[in-house]
């Protein structure tokens, strides 16, 4: 049996789950498959935030470099004068 409320699986005689506490109900059975459904949305939710930092931090780098070149370009520039 699926508590859900966390997702948990629990025993099928068990009264409460063992994770949250929550009171389970013999109805949990036909919710399980809402349950894995939640769950799976929520991991899908959290790789797309993961794939979204990690461009950010991709364009971050980027234009941290060039604006470093930039600067080394001015400065090789005014050193020539």
């Amino acid at each position: 049996m699926f508590c859900y409320n966390c997702g948990e699986e629990n025993p099928d005689e068990a009264k409460f789950c063992r994770n949250c506490g929550a009171t389970l109900k013999k109805e949990e059975t036909v919710k399980k498959v809402e349950v894995l459904e939640a769950r799976n949305h929520q991991q899908n939710t959290n790789s797309q935030q993961t794939t979204t930092t990690s461009k950010n931090n991709d364009s971050n780098w980027i234009g941290c470099c060039l604006c470093i070149i930039g600067i080394f370009i001015v400065f090789a520039i005014l050193g020539s004068l």
